[in-house]
């Protein structure tokens, strides 16, 4: 449309995702130079003060749309003169704010077809893997139940074969473990899990999760300090108990043995924040954020178990309830994961005060 009727050259240069311009189309894009890209660029990087420019026979006219400037159209007429005439200038910006009105639709009819793509493609995944993790439990169950039968019956066993059913049982319970990991974020990202709120004792919930690992804490000495203020949380008890679990159970994993566990919570504004801290070698630099997603690793290749879902149920657990976590490495050594629950208004527990009718 620009070329016939201002008998011009025109080309079409829009931003990429990094905010660098390139040829889109036009009906000449051979005509342009270095020299042009160059003046486009800087042009586009004005931003809301960008306004056409003028640099031998081209104009640069910028793309303005309503929610950012889109790209930048270069025009070379036969006649410099043509744009001169106001009719026409009103006619090249109309046409400019058009063009870029249309560029914007474009770009938001894509990222929702990839967000809705993304969104498909995770849900399918949630729901393969709880498929094969309901079909997995079955066989795991039965697998555990008859080793610790044998164990327990009353032929007696060789050292071989109790060590035999020493390992199937520890196998057994892992993958369980992992099993049950991948239903979580499953039930999690459906939305399905409804949070029984009620006022909870954070000693309480701390004391059931070490309990729940203590065969993982034989070797690792695990001190809890809460102050004796510490009010009630009003959480979803068993929920919150797992990302303990996860933490405490990472902390066990990745650290050396005997090293000490530390656990302690304090009152922050409106927040209870707790602390997880290890003694290990800490969190990889640049990856402080990345571990909390599904399927991430500190570190791929190490050989310990896991499938990298524990933190990102902690995230979605304690997000949930809209509280924050994130990890720090510890300048002694070692990585403090640390989350915060809403304080909310516990109820009152003095009841010496409280008069009876």
């Amino acid at each position: 449309f620009f070329a016939r009727s201002f008998d011009a050259k025109v080309v079409l240069m829009v931003r990429d995702r990094v905010g660098n311009l390139y040829i889109a189309g036009g009906v000449d894009a051979s005509a342009i130079d270095g020299s042009d890209i160059e003046v486009a660029q800087r042009v586009f990087e004005e931003s809301e003060e960008a306004a056409p420019a003028v640099a031998g026979l081209v104009r640069y006219v910028p793309l303005k749309a309503p929610m950012r400037i889109r790209g930048v159209l270069l025009v070379a007429p036969a006649d410099v003169t043509v744009f001169d005439d106001p009719d026409q200038q009103r006619q090249l910006e109309t046409v400019a704010v058009l063009i870029a009105i249309a560029l914007e639709r474009v770009h938001f009819v894509t990222v929702a077809r990839d967000v809705t793509v993304q969104m498909e493609g995770e849900r399918l995944r949630n729901s393969l893997l709880a498929a094969l993790s309901h079909d997995l439990r079955t066989p795991l169950t039965a697998i555990l139940g008859s080793a610790e039968s044998l164990q327990m019956g009353e032929t007696r066993l060789t050292p071989e074969q109790d060590e035999l059913i020493d390992g199937i049982c520890d196998q057994a319970r892992r993958t369980t473990e992992l099993v049950e990991n991948i239903l979580d974020m499953a039930r999690l990202e459906s939305g399905a899990v409804y949070l029984r709120r009620e006022w909870q004792s954070l000693e309480e919930i701390i004391g059931s999760a070490i309990k729940a690992r203590a065969s993982m804490l034989a070797s690792h000495p695990v001190t809890v300090a809460l102050p004796t203020e510490l009010p009630l949380i009003e959480c979803d008890a068993t929920l919150i108990e797992r990302v303990f679990v996860n933490l405490i159970e990472n902390a066990a994993k990745y650290t050396p043995g005997s090293s000490v566990i530390n656990i302690s919570a304090r009152v922050e504004a409106n927040e209870i924040r707790v602390d997880v801290v290890d003694a290990g070698d800490g969190v990889p630099r640049g990856k402080e954020l990345a571990i909390f997603g599904k399927f991430v690793r500190a570190n791929p290749t190490a050989t310990i178990p896991g499938l990298g879902l524990g933190l990102a149920i902690c995230r979605t657990i304690v997000e949930a309830h809209q509280g924050r976590i994130w990890v720090e490495n510890v300048p002694a050594g070692g990585a403090d994961f640390a989350f915060t629950l809403p304080r909310g208004n516990p109820p009152c527990n003095d009841f010496e005060s409280t008069e009876l009718p």
